[in-house]
């Protein structure tokens, strides 16, 4: 028996094809009174004529001679040649089909031990990468001349006949397998509706099954699929019902579906380009050939560069595929041509869940970058109902990639985060708003990730990088950058060299794409990074980053401090910066029991809307402050909270107020809750504790209906009709200070327009409507208010929220 080890490939000058060049000049020298093209018919009629009965050997002997004379038959070109070339080359390809049936069903019944059969074998393969070539030009030619896209019946199935893995098949070697699925997906003469039907079936079983085309079929699978979308159908679930590998599969299998699932989303949504020509070299034809356009050329190309390397490595097709869309936008200067077309089909993010396996850390790290660099294209193409980030399985998935320990994932995942608030110029208002809430939502995903950390660590580079992501695809009066300034400031004030150089870095990236300076970028939201800035504080030192800043915002430290003193001091404090807020106590040359006071309202705010044991540790704190300060003077002073609480009653209110308009359903409980307890203390006596005050926040928070809200519908239960009725009056005895708080926020000036974004004033607004609902009857003593508070953003891009507001008034003025 024949030895056959692995594949038997054919070297683009071996002597088969050798022969195959000289057949031309041989057939010239038969006579002189038959003409080339009538001499090689006849011997084609001749061979075809012999015993249909011949051994295996002799069969295969007859298909080589048969091809290569099909082929100078082909090549002579003139219109006789023709005719007679179409009336050989059903029978030839009849026969050929025939020898490779014979080769699978030897290889069924182990019928190779002849020693002779192998060198055949060999003259076999090099002769049908040749008919390969031969039918793909026939293909094309007819359809060119007809303008006809069906084949033949024996045309298309003889290109696959070769998926049966046998050692006598595998002679064909790799090569020429490729090159029958090349052919047989990229021409598109495939696709007519005689043969759609039939390549459906084929390829799903190429997917499906172990054979030498398993890897060839994924990685001319975004091809299949933009063919089945230029007929109208979504080729991925016609023949993927459920996913077509598993971790079990070779690694190699699982390294193709890696570099190119990406690509197959592009396909389904309408986006993908096949770029062949641009890497692959074209066909040498005759000069009688018909001009070829670039798509042909293309195929062409690609075909001889399958058959002339016996090592034709499948992962190369990736770098031939790109998106009108996804490659617009992700690169850094994106085409404007490009970037103004839309996907007409939406891929749901579901269907790549099953694929997740692949970014796992069980797979070569190389494998699961690629992955996860797939997934900026699964999301690109994703309906508007799969873009919250929030609410995505594979968005938290991508999360959690953020922290890998492998830099080259953390950026993959990177940029499949990014691309969750990524805006596009089709996107709808809807989409609009669900990326700016995915950029609001990435910020405090970053937050959890640096709190999870168990101290400084390599992958807070990457988290940087997201926000300043954030900050580049952001507008100036985004609600997100109100996150991303404090987030890179904080870092450039940190005690890493390194993740300091990566802050500045992405601030000067921020400040470039919003052309401004950083200095002037720092001031349109100093407000939001004075906590940041003043959180690198220590008492008798300023740092040199808060000095450089200070510098850039041109401004004194002890005059930025003071006036932002409402932000810092309630933060350092609910933080527990206990150092810093001396520093600035000691830097403003106020005692910090006085700093504390003077903030009183707005620490009250923040400790009130905390969960219970946190807001008694807070209040415990804060009595514990003020208290050791008197100590130390020893001049005892005790801390009365409810005097405190009427000392900033108005203001305290106000806070608790703007907070009814969180979009978060707890914090509006929690605020309303909180009014509630500070009405119990205000209307009780001064002798209240930090206990009662916590149990009296409980018990209300406790029996707060949640439906009382217009934001979650339906009537006040007819027990808290009562306490309702005492929370509206006592709201109503503080509305008009409320609202000039409230008038003052909503007051759009240059110098407040970045201070304010449209999402604090779009809350100001919404809590005026809660206010409202909670006041009932009684907001139509304050009618006249509430509508001189309205009617200046009516005009502004907040006139929705206003209108929503209105008409709650209207409402309650019915009644």
């Amino acid at each position: 028996m024949a030895k056959r080890s692995g594949e038997v490939t054919v070297e683009w000058d071996s002597p088969e094809r050798k022969r195959l060049r000289n057949e031309e000049s041989t057939l010239y020298s038969f006579t002189t009174h038959v003409s080339p093209e009538n001499a090689c018919a006849n011997a084609i009629i001749a061979l075809l004529q012999e015993n249909h009965a011949a051994p295996l050997l002799r069969a295969m002997d007859v298909a080589v001679q048969l091809v290569q004379k099909l082929k100078v038959l082909q090549s002579l070109g003139s219109p006789q040649v023709r005719d007679l070339f179409d009336q050989a080359y059903g029978r030839v390809l009849d026969f050929v089909g025939d020898v490779v049936y014979n080769l699978q069903q030897a290889d069924r019944a182990d019928r190779s031990n002849d020693g002779d059969l192998e060198p055949m074998l060999n003259s076999f393969a090099g002769v049908y990468q040749y008919l390969v070539e031969i039918i793909a030009r026939h293909t094309e030619l007819v359809r060119m001349a007809s303008e006809s896209k069906e084949l033949a019946a024996y045309d298309v199935p003889l290109l696959s006949n070769i998926n049966t893995c046998g050692p006598m098949l595998c002679a064909l070697s790799k090569s020429s397998v490729c090159a029958s699925l090349i052919a047989l997906v990229l021409m598109p003469s495939s696709y007519s509706a005689v043969y759609l039907p039939w390549i459906v079936r084929a390829y799903s079983w190429c997917l499906a099954k172990d054979t030498l085309l398993r890897p060839a079929a994924w990685a001319l699978f975004p091809a299949f699929c933009f063919q089945m979308y230029r007929q109208g159908r979504d080729g991925y679930t016609e023949v993927t019902d459920k996913p077509r590998i598993t971790v079990d599969d070779p690694p190699d299998l699982i390294e193709v579906v890696a570099n190119v699932v990406g690509f197959v989303a592009c396909a389904r949504a309408g986006g993908l380009q096949v770029r062949l020509q641009k890497v692959l070299p074209l066909p040498e034809w005759t000069e009688e050939e018909p001009s070829l356009d670039t798509v042909q050329q293309s195929v062409f190309g690609m075909l001889r560069s399958a058959l002339s390397n016996p090592c034709f490595d499948i992962l190369a097709l990736r770098s031939v595929y790109s998106c009108t869309m996804c490659d617009s936008h992700c690169s850094k200067q994106p085409d404007p041509s490009l970037n103004t077309r839309q996907s007409s089909r939406m891929v749901t993010l579901s269907d790549w869940l099953p694929y997740w396996f692949i970014a796992s850390s069980r797979q070569h790290e190389t494998t699961s970058v690629r992955f996860v660099r797939s997934a900026v294209r699964f999301i690109g193409h994703a309906p508007p109902e799969d873009m919250a980030l929030k609410s995505s399985p594979l968005g938290q998935g991508i999360i959690r990639r953020l922290s890998s320990s492998n830099r080259e994932i953390r950026l993959a995942a990177r940029d499949a985060v990014l691309s969750y608030s990524q805006n596009l110029s089709w996107d709808s208002d809807a989409v609009t708003h669900i990326k700016q809430a995915n950029r609001t939502e990435t910020m405090q995903i970053l937050h959890k990730l640096v709190q999870e950390l168990n101290g400084p660590s390599i992958v807070e580079e990457v988290f940087l990088l997201v926000a300043g992501g954030i900050g580049r695809v952001s507008q100036m009066d985004d609600n997100a950058m109100c996150e991303v300034l404090p987030y890179m400031v904080r870092y450039y004030c940190s005690s890493n060299v390194f993740l300091r150089a990566v802050a500045m870095e992405q601030l000067l990236v921020v400040s470039q794409v919003h052309q401004v300076s950083v200095a002037r970028l720092l001031s349109c939201f100093s407000e939001h990074i004075s906590c940041a800035l003043a959180g690198t504080l220590i008492q008798g030192l300023l740092p040199a980053p808060f000095v450089q800043c200070m510098k850039m915002l041109e401004t004194a430290p002890n005059d930025f401090l003071n006036r932002f003193q409402p932000r810092i001091v309630p933060e350092l404090f609910i933080g527990g910066n206990e150092t810093a807020l001396k520093a600035v106590a000691s830097i403003l040359d106020i005692r910090l029991p006085v700093l504390c006071v003077n903030q009183a309202a707005s620490i009250f705010a923040r400790m009130f809307l905390m969960d219970d044991q946190p807001m008694q540790q807070a209040m415990l704190r804060f009595v514990s402050l003020l208290s050791a300060e008197s100590e130390l003077d020893k001049e005892q002073v005790e801390v009365n909270i409810p005097s405190l609480l009427r000392s900033c009653s108005v203001k305290l209110i106000f806070n608790l107020v703007l907070a009814l308009g969180e979009h978060d359903s707890i914090l509006r409980k929690r605020a309303r809750s909180a009014i509630a307890t500070v009405q119990n203390i205000l209307d009780g006596a001064n002798t209240q504790g930090v206990a009662v005050i916590v149990q009296q926040n409980t018990s209300n928070m406790r029996n707060m209906a949640s439906d009382e809200s217009p934001r979650s519908g339906g009537p006040a239960k007819p027990h808290m009709a009562a306490s309702s009725q005492r929370l509206a009056a006592f709201v109503s005895q503080h509305i008009l200070g409320v609202l000039a708080y409230m008038n003052e926020l909503l007051r759009d000036t240059p110098e407040t327009a970045m201070l304010r974004n449209e999402h604090m004033r779009r809350k100001a607004v919404m809590a005026i409507g809660e206010m409202v609902t909670l006041l009932g009857a009684q907001a139509a003593a304050h009618a006249n208010n509430v509508v001189a508070s309205l009617t200046p953003v009516l005009s502004g891009p907040i006139a929705d929220c206003a209108l929503d507001v209105w008409v709650v008034l209207a409402e309650n003025l019915q009644h």
